[in-house]
């Protein structure tokens, strides 16, 4: 499964990217973590459901109180990344 999240608030200059990064150090996941024009920060995960629904939600947690909205989606289709990696 793939979902595509995009965290809005004070997502951008506040180390939102690493520490997504780290966040999910260890766990399951592939995909991308990247900041957009519009000043939200979009998240790409890629894995198994449960793998998935773990990695959101460590990020959620690790970054609680600097996103104020989030809104996900779900894909379906075989991953597309090898890795998690930080996009610039």
């Amino acid at each position: 499964m793939r979902r595509r999240i995009i965290y809005k608030g004070r997502v951008q200059g506040v180390g939102f990217r690493w520490n997504t990064s780290e966040a999910l150090k260890g766990s399951e996941v592939t995909g991308f973590v990247r900041n957009l024009a519009d000043g939200s920060v979009e998240l790409l995960i890629e894995g198994t459901t449960e793998c998935v629904d773990e990695a959101q939600k460590r990020v959620d947690e690790r970054m609680r109180g600097y996103w104020i909205s989030r809104r996900s989606e779900n894909r379906g289709g075989d991953p597309h990344y090898g890795d998690f990696r930080i996009l610039y």
